[in-house]
């Protein structure tokens, strides 16, 4: 960071992961910065899985300090609360890395997949994206809201704006949300951002994500807050191992890793799948755009890399979903 936003280089850096249990967050606090002194935040909705985390995180990584946070972003209580606790534990948060997601009830459109291979053309989007493999289920939180939408985005979007003043007054942060490949600007209507008419609730989201990240960097970047999104291709997570069963995921194990030919994002481990947001924590903030997705890819070879690809939105969206979500806040905090 610049020198207006420089830190105490001394003191540990505090690093906030949400949804740290599993699949990619898991593989991001197993990051090779562990190797350096380091206080992480497991910011779960599960207490007692992100316990089990913890005590095998401190037995790989000695060195670093590894703290607990209960943090559900679907309920707008849990995370006020947790926006309290984050400030009163920190005097600063260097890194948040906004990773918790859902996509419920979610099975594969076999019918579809199969007419793809007979129509290659499609395969490639298909596979890259998910479009039209995925089907999904949403439903509605205690709060009134879409389960999806107060998961993978409002409930993160909640948690920036209630930490947002502590964030600047202790000299900056960097912010690290997980979008999606599936994220689809034709799956997003600005006038349904929660998406409660239609039924691609996740790429809704996930595109909201990649609007409210650019609108964030836009409004904190003079005050060293900058938000970047990353994609972590396909891996096999607990959010996608429920579409098959086990034995199923290992059969089609060589056909994923053939499919790098074509499709690089079928990173399969969460390990690869973490490559994006390693690289982000190694990169100076401000050198990167905020108007960028950035993926994690995987050769044939195992070697992975990171593809920055530029966001398909116009210049007004991300101010205007901004406007949207505030409104959206004020009225369910009844002011």
């Amino acid at each position: 960071m610049n020198g207006k936003c420089a830190k105490n280089v001394d003191k540990p850096k505090v690093v906030v992961i949400t949804g740290a249990n599993s699949g990619v967050g898991f593989a991001i606090r197993q990051g090779p910065y562990l190797e350096i002194t380091l206080t992480i935040c497991l910011a779960c909705r599960n207490v007692s899985k992100a316990e089990k985390a913890k005590s095998q995180l401190t037995a790989d990584h000695p060195k670093a300090s590894i703290d607990i946070l209960q943090l559900d972003t679907s309920s707008i209580s849990s995370v006020s609360e947790a926006a309290k606790e984050l400030q009163q534990r920190y005097s600063a948060i260097d890194y948040m890395y906004l990773n918790a997601g859902i996509m419920p009830q979610t099975s594969i459109n076999w019918r579809y997949l199969f007419w793809c291979l007979l129509h290659p053309v499609y395969l490639f989007d298909a596979i890259s994206t998910g479009e039209g493999l995925l089907q999904m289920v949403d439903s509605e939180t205690k709060d009134g809201l879409k389960l999806i939408f107060a998961t993978n985005l409002f409930g993160h979007f909640l948690l920036i704006r209630k930490l947002e003043d502590f964030l600047i007054s202790s000299g900056g942060c960097h912010i690290i949300w997980t979008s999606s490949s599936n994220a689809r600007r034709k799956h997003f209507d600005m006038d349904d951002f929660q998406h409660q008419c239609g039924n691609q609730g996740y790429s809704s989201s996930k595109f909201g994500i990649n609007l409210i990240s650019n609108a964030i960097d836009q409004k904190l970047r003079d005050h060293c807050v900058y938000s970047h999104v990353t994609c972590p291709g396909f891996s096999i997570t607990g959010m996608t191992s429920p579409m098959l069963q086990t034995g199923l995921w290992t059969l089609l194990y060589p056909f994923f890793v053939l499919l790098r030919l074509i499709a690089p994002i079928m990173c399969i481990t969460p390990w690869n799948s973490a490559e994006a947001p390693v690289w982000l924590f190694h990169s100076d903030p401000k050198d990167v755009s905020p108007a960028l997705l950035h993926t994690s890819h995987i050769s044939i070879l195992g070697n992975g890399y990171v593809n920055s690809k530029k966001i398909d939105f116009s210049s007004n969206e991300p101010e205007l979903l901004y406007e949207h979500l505030s409104a959206l806040q004020a009225e369910l905090e009844g002011q």
